[in-house]
């Protein structure tokens, strides 16, 4: 009896050393950039659909949540990378993100990616393959793959690719001692696949979805999306939030082109046109020159952009004040409370700033008598 117990704790021990191991295993390779749009617990990866690459006939998959949220693409590589008369399969997976960044790379259980003299990769120059990858300004496109090693002869006087060295002139942009791994893999990442990813997103897109990757943590990202918006898109107030949040930021290229990708088709509301001069105030100069010229565009400007812009004129410099003013004439502001505002800058002791306000009630030609006054004593 005794002997049958120890022979169970025996057995049990056992398997669980064998679970364990099997847990152990390791998991496949995988480095990954940050997604522009994060899947949250709601938004499970469960639709793939797929497209033919044009170009090589290779299938694309694209990844959907099961809200039918685009999260990313991928696309399996397998081929020979050769060198020294010796291949080697290259078996691996490639990510993008829905706008055509590089999101990462994937290797099967077991597979591993190696150098040319078949030592494999170590974890820094995983690292390394990684951030080359995510570099498109990289000129690898522009290099001949003949080029990639230098080809000393031997003694024979024939080539030796064997003991060729990477090319002096690519060593910054490969993993050194795998030139061909990196320079297929970068073609592969940020050649046309890149473009056509990107073009199935843009067929895909809704106010929705652009305002999600507007939240993307990647500047190129939201870049992709501001240049995606046109007149025939619908500004949701989610949309409108994100593009005025953008707008008020400290990132100057960012806040300009959500400005310019506002159609004057979208500055008919006039609710667009009050929180977009919202951020008038706490922009920086540039920002708000752009702002007015935007506003310039508006089929009519709202009574509420011209009362709040009103209440500024005694606070302006010469530039501001000069935008606000042309501001006005462009869009036919002609009401008395905004001139008798105007008359007051003339009593402005910086000429140049009361000299704005002179030509401007000059140009009008109002008959108030409040205005002509103070005309005349300006020019007195």
């Amino acid at each position: 009896m005794v002997k049958l117990h120890l022979f169970m704790v025996l057995k049990t021990l056992l398997g669980g050393l064998v679970l364990s191991s099997f847990s152990q295993e390791n998991p496949p390779l995988r480095y990954m950039q940050v997604a522009t749009i994060k899947s949250s617990i709601n938004e499970e990866e469960s639709i793939v659909s797929k497209y033919k690459d044009t170009l090589t006939n290779d299938l694309i998959y694209l990844c959907k949540s099961n809200n039918d949220v685009p999260l990313y693409y991928y696309k399996n590589v397998k081929g020979e990378v050769c060198f020294d008369d010796e291949c080697r399969l290259l078996d691996i997976v490639v990510y993008w993100n829905i706008t055509g960044r590089y999101l990462g790379f994937e290797l099967p259980k077991e597979e591993f990616l190696s150098k040319y003299d078949h030592e494999p990769f170590s974890e820094k120059e995983y690292q390394r393959l990684h951030t080359l990858l995510a570099d498109s300004s990289i000129p690898l496109d522009a290099v001949s793959f003949e080029k990639l090693v230098e080809q000393p002869q031997n003694e024979e006087g024939t080539v030796d690719a064997v003991s060729g060295a990477t090319s002096k002139s690519v060593a910054d942009m490969v993993v050194k001692g795998a030139a061909y791994t990196t320079y297929k893999l970068w073609n592969i990442v940020n050649g046309p696949t890149m473009d056509i990813v990107s073009e199935l997103t843009g067929k895909q897109l809704t106010p929705t979805l652009i305002h999600r990757i507007l939240q993307s943590p990647d500047n190129n990202d939201r870049l992709w999306a501001l240049n995606r918006i046109d007149s025939t898109t619908e500004l949701t107030l989610d949309l409108e939030t994100s593009l005025l949040e953008i707008i008020a930021s400290n990132d100057f290229y960012l806040a300009y082109s959500a400005i310019q990708s506002l159609d004057a088709m979208h500055l008919k509301s006039t609710e667009l046109q009050q929180r977009l001069f919202s951020t008038y105030p706490k922009a920086n100069h540039s920002i708000q020159k752009e702002l007015i010229k935007k506003l310039l565009e508006a089929p009519i400007l709202s009574s509420e952009v011209v009362t709040v812009s009103r209440g500024l004129l005694l606070s302006l410099n010469g530039q501001q004040l000069d935008d606000i003013l042309k501001l006005y004439s462009k869009q036919g502001v002609n009401d008395l409370e905004t001139y008798k505002e105007v008359s007051k800058i003339l009593d402005n002791k910086n000429k140049y700033i009361s000299k704005k306000a002179y030509d401007f009630l000059i140009n009008i030609q109002s008959d108030d008598e409040f205005i002509m006054e103070r005309l005349k004593a300006y020019k007195n």
